[in-house]
């Protein structure tokens, strides 16, 4: 329970309140409105029909009525205007039924400062037969159905509710009853507070359920909105819960075909079967099958990031994700590494090295246009739904721009990498890993030789990775046709204590491996050619 003397909110800026259901239990003066409407006209609408719609708005509600009828002449604007009509008369006549903890976390709010706001799909008729019963002051806000362009599940009633209040949504708790409503919040950004009336309300990862508001108080909410700041989860890119407005989806058609979408509400996603509405996907779980008007069948998930990495937006090629799980695995990306990473490219790299490192980690990446800087800035942060704290790019040349600072890992991804090793062995630790990604043999060979001359580094090691699909159904079981071959090679090596220098090694070149031909650099112990 709230304290004598209120909690003075650190990170927490606004309370966002739903209204029916969240603040008073309206829900069932709903359904038995709605009920008695529908025996009236002959329809067949049990109450639990009727809870079935709680969080939806009343349009929406009104044009189902009307479907389970057959009713093609009375219009939705009509059925909605008697609805909201009927059940504001019974609130009327009722006390208003504040939900358990709401009069006492809004006393607590109003005694700290702590600005509220309304926000709900009902008509301005229900929020003003139940809201003039509290303290003029509690409300700063009140957004109903007649406000903004977008209902929930759109993020639209929550943003301008924040906006009109002047906070920060992303430092703002939104406390809902139902999906739709917590949808909403989340793709509003807020922090997310779930205390359903009736029916279950499901947990996500930036959203925690309570079965009572009774108890709940500024501190803990406020807590919970610091807590977001020092979230190490939300850095992975990974979502769970319901599909979002604003979220990516794959959708798999039974031919095995991906598209890529980005969820928005009201938008429809066209095919030569018909289209597709988001707002079928929006709300619904993952792996889901959405059909189209023609009955084409898609398979829903969000995208993973293997996936998101080859379809994304890019100026530049990707590393592609079998050889970043080489680069991540053979060069020892660790939680909390300081990774050094040259040739950012699209942000494909940099979005695993990320991934590894966490929060406690750094990378910290050149990339010499700023072209490509911006398309890897965006595609990171698209991935990740926010800036990654550990990470910095810097647009410029490696060997100009590197900084004096210590690094567990180096990455080179460039064309000529061979330029930066005496640059990066000067920040590598000893121990640490050196990886060079190159394309082409010659490139290979050029790396390897630098770093043998160089002498700081151990003998390389040099690879390529091939990934080959296979086929198998029943007997046949044959190869696919999915191979994928050369993309790149892999060189790794370690950096020596400083003044130590690698030991020669026992295995002597081929001969004429440094022969009259060959003009690259020349390890220690390898005599000059003789004219």
């Amino acid at each position: 329970m709230p304290a004598d003397t209120p909690h003075q909110p650190q990170h927490l800026e606004a309370l966002l309140f739903d209204f029916d259901g969240t603040l008073v239990n309206t829900e069932p003066v709903w359904c038995d409105v709605e009920v008695e409407m529908m025996r009236e006209r002959g329809g067949h609408w049990t109450y639990e029909d009727a809870a079935a719609r709680n969080g939806h708005t009343v349009q929406s509600t009104v044009r189902l009525m009307l479907d389970d009828l057959g009713d093609t002449e009375t219009s939705p604007e009509d059925l909605q205007r008697e609805l909201s009509e009927r059940v504001v008369a019974a609130v009327r006549d009722l006390q208003p039924d504040f939900r358990p903890g709401i009069l006492e976390l809004l006393a607590e709010a109003r005694a700290a400062g702590v600005p509220c706001a309304v926000v709900t799909s009902s008509p301005k008729l229900m929020t003003d037969a139940v809201l003039p019963r509290l303290p003029d002051d509690q409300f700063g806000v009140v957004i109903t159905h007649e406000v903004p362009r977008n209902l929930k599940p759109h993020p639209e009633p929550y943003q301008l509710a924040a906006q009109r209040l002047g906070v920060d949504i992303r430092k703002c708790v939104v406390v809902e009853d139902s999906d739709p409503g917590a949808i909403a919040g989340e793709a509003a950004g807020a922090v997310v507070v779930g205390c359903p009336a009736e029916g279950e309300l499901h947990e996500t990862q930036g959203r925690v359920v309570v079965s009572t508001m009774a108890g709940v108080d500024l501190r803990w909410l406020d807590e919970l909105v610091g807590d977001r700041y020092n979230e190490t989860a939300t850095l992975s890119g990974v979502r769970r819960g319901p599909l979002l407005p604003g979220e990516r989806v794959t959708l798999t058609d039974p031919k095995g075909r991906r598209h890529s979408l980005v969820l928005v509400p009201g938008k429809t996603f066209h095919t030569t079967k018909g289209g597709l509405d988001h707002d079928e996907i929006i709300g619904q779980p993952e792996g889901i099958v959405a059909t189209t008007v023609g009955g084409l069948k898609f398979m829903v998930m969000r995208p993973l990031l293997s996936e998101f990495t080859t379809t994304m937006p890019r100026e530049a090629a990707v590393i592609y994700p079998k050889d970043a799980a080489q680069i991540v695995m053979w060069a020892d990306i660790f939680p909390g590494a300081r990774v050094l990473e040259a040739g950012v490219g699209s942000g494909a790299l940099s979005l695993s090295l990320l991934r590894a490192i966490g929060a406690g980690g750094r990378l910290s990446s050149y990339e010499r246009r700023e072209d490509f800087a911006k398309v890897a800035r965006r595609n990171v942060e698209s991935f990740l739904g926010r800036e990654h704290p550990a990470w910095t790019i810097t647009v410029g040349d490696l060997v100009d721009e590197i900084r004096e600072e210590p690094v567990d890992r180096v990455i080179l991804d460039m064309l000529a990498p061979w330029e930066c090793i005496d640059a990066v062995g000067k920040v590598l630790e000893p121990g640490g890993v050196l990886c060079c990604y190159v394309a082409t043999a010659t490139q290979l060979g050029r790396v390897a030789d630098t770093l043998r001359v160089h002498g700081g580094f151990t003998e390389p090691s040099l690879t390529e990775v091939s990934v080959r699909d296979w086929h198998a159904e029943g007997l046949a079981i044959r190869p696919g046709h999915g191979t994928s071959p050369h993309t790149g090679f892999l060189v790794i090596s370690r950096r020596l204590a400083p003044g130590i220098t690698a030991p020669a090694r026992k295995r002597r070149p081929a001969p004429g491996a440094y022969g009259p031909d060959y003009t690259g650099p020349r390890p220690a112990g390898v005599e000059q050619p003789a004219e």
